[in-house]
């Protein structure tokens, strides 16, 4: 019984370890990764390198994901090569610093290489932290956890994001651009090598590599029982290309376009971020009650959305509204599609499996921004419904989602697990319409302690009468489709 106690004391301390962790690589994130394209827009950047500032690292990613498993094999503890590869990124944001305390012709394209190579690294380790983090990870805690580590993650970006944006507001008021930016990184250095301390402290649990079978990317072609993960697969990459066709310009576009400073440009980044803290916990519930799937699915039907609503207004109170909106969707799309990767296949699969859904991401990302980017530079002029140049762009990868969300759901969706009936698309749109606004508030007084504190009986009241408005909707539910709730609650797979 000590035993047992010991042990599930020890996998709840490496739980708390991989949530620290990503705390601290958010910290990276958002003032590395989040201002690396705004530093080279200030530094007069073009639409073209701002695109392979997007591709680069993701086909590095993507290529790496050929010797994730050989490299696994060779130095055959997970544990290490994680570290190995935290340690590697966090050493790429040094030439970074460099280049810009001391830029020269190639400065750009130098920066590009450098970033590339650290995301790749980072990247060709996913596939061995996702396999490392699900054997401590039970499978039923694995939705919850991982809500509640990106609610976290997301948290800390919101806060980095929004001060990193000030703070580099502050900065150039006495120091040069490229020099601001320095400070910043260095900051981000430093925030990735402590990444390190917390993998150190985190449970290396034995893993076999002699028994860690592969899924050969002939085999997702040839083999009929890899019809789903293929189907699955090929649905992430185009979803991504499309989404990448226009995502990395974003930031020229509110810089140059909109004429936005950086501190402004960061408070958006960080309404988008903050909605997803709060909706984490509703797509985690979400995912419970009905599955990865439905909530792929429906999250799916709405990013098409995202960048469609750009085209209407400049508008600082719209744009916020917008990325209110876009934190919403990308919250249930991210955890749906990082718990189903998980869910698709066992333990022995895993890495294997995982390295192809990054290799399949990371290359369909690559080659989205490289579109996007080369459609800019050959075709700047040319118009459609009244929108060029980067608004043309936005409207292009709008349609491009849905036509993959319409050519792909069907195959999802239908299968002997969940038939495509009228209760399925009622459930749906319960899902995405009636359950959210029930629930926003709710899951806010969730995720921040001090509001019940605050607001004592007259919050546990409205509590009460929440979860009984909640209760009656879910009989409502149950009753107009238990055979179809009976399956889903059997079925916990994509």
């Amino acid at each position: 019984m000590e035993e047992d106690r010991g042990g599930l004391g020890k996998r709840k301390g490496s739980m708390r370890n991989i949530t620290a962790d990503g705390m601290a690589y958010s910290v990276m994130a958002g003032l590395g990764d989040a201002y690396l394209p705004a530093s080279l827009v200030l530094l007069g950047a073009s639409d073209f390198w701002i695109g392979m500032l997007a591709a680069l690292p993701q086909l590095f990613g993507g290529v790496s994901q050929s010797f994730s498993l050989s490299a696994l094999r060779l130095v055959k503890d997970r544990k290490i090569m994680v570290m190995a590869g935290a340690a590697f990124q966090a050493l790429t944001w040094l030439p970074i610093i460099a280049l810009l305390l001391w830029p020269g012709g190639l400065s750009v394209p130098l920066i590009i290489f450098f970033f590339s190579l650290g995301a790749g690294a980072s990247l060709m380790t996913n596939p061995v932290w996702s396999s490392w983090v699900a054997d401590i990870v039970e499978q039923n805690e694995r939705a919850r956890f991982f809500a509640n580590r990106n609610k976290l993650m997301q948290v800390m970006l919101f806060a980095v994001t929004f001060g990193g944006g000030m703070l580099l507001r502050e900065l150039q008021l006495n120091y040069a651009v490229a020099t601001s930016f320095a400070i910043v990184f260095g900051i981000a250095f430093l925030s990735r090598a402590v990444t390190l301390l917390f993998h150190m402290r985190t449970a290396n649990v034995p893993y076999e590599t002699r028994l860690m079978n592969e899924i050969k990317t002939k085999h997702l072609f040839l083999l009929p029982s890899y019809k789903n993960e293929l189907w699955f697969l090929a649905f992430v990459a185009l979803m991504n290309f499309s989404v990448q066709f226009a995502s990395p310009f974003f930031t020229p576009y509110m810089l140059n376009q909109l004429g936005m400073d950086v501190g402004t440009l960061g408070i958006l980044t960080a309404i988008s971020i903050i909605t997803k803290v709060i909706f984490f916990p509703y797509w985690s519930a979400a995912i419970d009650r009905f599955s990865n799937r439905t909530v792929l699915i429906a999250t799916a039907f709405m990013a098409p959305l995202v960048p469609l609503l750009w085209l209407f207004s400049g508008n600082f109170w719209m744009l916020a509204a917008f990325q209110v909106f876009s934190g919403f969707i990308w919250a249930g799309y991210d955890l749906s599609m990082f718990n189903s990767a998980l869910s698709l296949v066992g333990r022995e699969l895993r890495p294997s499996f995982i390295s192809k859904y990054n290799a399949f991401s990371c290359i369909a990302n690559a080659a989205g921004a490289l579109a996007g980017g080369l459609f800019l530079s050959m075709y700047p002029g040319v118009g459609f419904l009244g929108f060029s140049g980067i608004l043309l762009v936005f409207l292009l990868s709008g349609v491009m989602r849905m036509v993959v969300v319409l050519g792909f759901a069907p195959h999802l969706a239908t299968s002997k697990d969940i038939a495509n009936t009228t209760a399925d698309r009622a459930m749906v749109f319960r899902l995405v319409a009636v359950y959210p606004t029930q629930g926003a508030v709710h899951q806010v007084m969730d995720g921040w302690d001090f509001t019940r504190k605050i607001v004592g009986r007259s919050t546990e009241s409205s509590g009460e009468m929440l979860r009984e408005g909640i209760e009656a909707t879910e009989e409502i539910v149950k009753e107009g489709g238990r055979h179809l709730m009976s399956r889903l609650g059997r079925k916990g797979k994509l």
